[in-house]
């Protein structure tokens, strides 16, 4: 499932990639634990989708257990949690930006 999510990403196709990431994440839940690597792995690319869906809040939810379990089995100084750190930095960018862009329309 995770291969087939990818291939849905890479075609923009974000909510079926979601859908597919999801079922990977389950069966890799079962199958190696909770808090095995490849579900950190698989939460950032549900993060990342729901992102380029400008789902905030669930893209901020899955980045921020990536996280979680990238720092766990990694340690802090891995190139995975410096990209899931940079995720989640766009998260909160795209955010700013439109609180801006509300506060500019008010003044306006």
């Amino acid at each position: 499932y995770f291969r087939r999510g990818k291939k849905k990403a890479e075609k923009c196709q974000f909510l079926q990639a979601v859908a597919l990431y999801n079922f990977a994440l389950i069966r890799q839940r079962e199958e190696l634990g909770e808090n095995h690597i490849d579900c950190g792995t698989t939460l950032n690319e549900i993060g990342v989708c729901w992102m380029m869906l400008g789902e905030r809040y669930p893209a901020l939810t899955a980045l921020e257990e990536a996280l979680y379990i990238r720092k766990k089995k990694l340690g802090d100084g891995a190139k995975e949690i410096a990209e899931t750190t940079a995720n989640i930095l766009m998260v909160f960018e795209e955010e700013r930006e439109d609180m801006e862009c509300m506060v500019q329309e008010d003044d306006g």
